[in-house]
């Protein structure tokens, strides 16, 4: 062979190790979505979009359309629910703070007007019951903090449930969350949430309103073991608190999360989330069409560079800023959003008019 040759074989060697994936590619597809990275969720042509946190709800998820009574509702609803409690975080309260914890909750208790108000309104039938709870969880996880440790992960997705709970919204969480498995690109991809925020009767074919997830930061443990891993955050997201989301990385795998749920959701072609990081909260709604839908599901894993989609085919995973709920500047705003999230879950259950789905 002459040199022309060799350098001729030798050139088309490499085009092809670099056009064609490895094996060794094939094997490391994410199995779980634990696994995923932005380069995985740019296979997938995923847009990224910030949005208000109301626009999400009412614009994009939209489970139902709400009349302008309703709207009035929601506000008188969300006028009684504006209590005093003002923190920055539950690190920063003293034990003693807690105690005894009938007056704490009294530092913060509705006035008369807001208590007649919960007591005629049927979003807030369970509002001062499960104040009661919150309180009391809220206080135990604060009287047994110890100095310069830091609070667990999993008591503050125990305070955070019990806030769904102030709405009545019906929540699922392990050991009652069996693992999901969803097609990707032709692999099985399995995972399972946090907290899954159900309509009232869960053996519907679509009973999910919302997946809850709530920032882990767990030991290395194999792909295999349930519930999957959640990977250790960045940690100027962690310490920031309006921090700008400039690395997509940051959200994928609650992307891919939503992705193999996106088949149990109560609302056709989208999904609505939530990212619980101490007491800071986002809403996120990812949406995807049905066509799409199918190519991300069939096309090989195999097959080199993105799913081949149109231009109005593309995902569109909105986000929202973070809100803390502690601080009540920032819970008055959270609290109309998921009054609105019950407000069209009523709506939709109950048929009212015609549905837009």
């Amino acid at each position: 062979m002459s040199q022309h040759e060799e350098s001729t074989s030798a050139s088309d060697s490499e085009i092809s190790k670099t056009s064609s994936p490895s094996s060794s590619d094939v094997e490391q597809f994410p199995k779980c979505t634990s696994d995923w990275d932005c380069h995985f969720v740019d296979k997938l042509c995923v847009s990224y979009k910030q949005e208000d946190i109301i626009r999400i709800i009412s614009s994009e998820w939209s489970l139902f359309h709400l009349y302008e009574e309703d709207r009035l509702e929601v506000e008188r609803c969300l006028n009684a629910c504006d209590l005093k409690l003002n923190y920055e975080s539950l690190e920063d309260l003293p034990p003693d703070v807690t105690t005894p914890i009938e007056k704490f909750a009294r530092g913060w208790e509705p006035n008369q007007l807001q208590l007649r108000v919960m007591q005629a309104e049927p979003l807030l039938k369970k509002f001062l019951f499960k104040l009661d709870e919150f309180n009391y969880c809220l206080a135990q996880i604060v009287s047994e903090n110890k100095p310069n440790t830091k609070i667990s992960e999993w008591k503050y997705q125990c305070l955070f449930e019990k806030l769904l709970h102030l709405f009545g919204i019906y929540t699922w969480t392990q050991p009652f969350i069996s693992t999901k498995k969803s097609q990707i690109m032709g692999r099985t991809v399995s995972s399972k949430a946090d907290i899954l925020c159900c309509r009232t009767d869960p053996a519907l074919q679509r009973p999910i309103l919302c997946i809850c997830e709530v920032k882990k930061n767990l030991s290395d443990e194999i792909c295999q073991l349930s519930p999957p891993r959640k990977k250790l955050r960045n940690a100027s997201y962690q310490d920031t608190a309006n921090t700008y989301i400039g690395e997509h990385s940051l959200w994928s795998q609650h992307i891919g999360e939503l992705f193999v749920y996106l088949d149990k959701s109560a609302r056709n072609e989208g999904i609505l989330g939530i990212t619980v990081e101490k007491t800071w909260v986002r809403v996120t709604f990812l949406k995807v069409n049905e066509p799409c839908l199918e190519k991300i599901r069939n096309m090989p894993v195999n097959r080199p560079g993105s799913v081949k989609l149109n231009d109005d085919e593309h995902p569109v995973f909105f986000y929202s800023e973070r809100y803390n709920y502690l601080k009540q500047k920032d819970r008055k705003t959270l609290f109309k959003a998921l009054l609105l999230i019950r407000m069209m879950q009523d709506r939709f259950e109950a048929g009212r008019g015609a549905s837009r789905f």
